[in-house]
């Protein structure tokens, strides 16, 4: 009685961690793929800054010519650590549509587990969603260029982009912000983002490729 017992233990003892291994890789994959969807908003910012069109800085911030949008959050004010208040406004692409809650397709159409409320597995059409907000860069903001930039105003043309990607069981997010500027869109012809000479690029990967370093300015909450 005692072995059948003592069997029976560790059975329940295997079931129970094998169950908890599931639902942590479950959930590690989850959050891998809400990563992957916020660095594709990264890379609509991208397109936006780099586009044919000279970006248009005060509409794009919340100044003159701005489209608003529900979920903007223009900043106005410093907090008491000298940070902006407020995510930024709602990025929009070059047709004027708004970033907002984007779709963003898996590679292959599979069924996944959703760990806690569908173990077995839940048909989903897309990885996830993300969300891009953009806001000046917090030098300017601190003085008092919340919504202005651009060589009009001499500024630095730099702006924070954050892209905030939701996985598909709209629970598990992340954020990512980035300091971009437009491709030779400095105060020289031959200057890169925010007017610093495009040989001294920053450190990264893809170091020489404007607003593509993957290692310098992403923080990941």
């Amino acid at each position: 009685m005692l072995a059948m017992i003592g069997l029976l233990g560790i059975g329940l003892t295997g079931v129970f961690l094998t169950g908890g291994n599931v639902q942590i890789a479950a959930n590690a994959n989850i959050r891998n793929q809400a990563l992957y969807v916020a660095e594709a908003g990264l890379e609509r910012a991208c397109d936006v800054l780099n586009g044919p069109a000279q970006a248009d800085f005060p509409a794009m911030l919340g100044g003159a010519g701005h489209m608003a949008h529900p979920a903007d959050e223009i900043p106005n004010s410093l907090d008491a650590k000298g940070q902006p208040v407020g995510r930024g406004a709602i990025m929009r692409d070059a047709a004027g549509v708004p970033l907002y809650q984007v779709s963003y397709p898996t590679s292959v159409s599979r069924t996944e587990p959703i760990p806690g409320e569908n173990p077995n597995g839940a048909p989903n059409t897309f990885m996830g969603s993300y969300t891009v907000y953009v806001r000046n860069d917090t030098a300017e903001c601190r003085m008092g260029k919340y919504v202005s930039d651009g060589p009009d105003v001499s500024g630095n043309q730099m702006v924070v982009v954050r892209s905030e990607g939701t996985g598909f069981d709209n629970k598990t997010a992340v954020v990512l912000e980035v300091v971009m500027g437009p491709k030779g869109g400095g105060m020289t012809s031959t200057s890169g983002a925010g007017g610093v000479n495009q040989v001294l690029c920053n450190s990264g990967k893809n170091a020489c490729d404007d607003n593509n370093s993957v290692i310098n300015n992403v923080v990941v909450n």
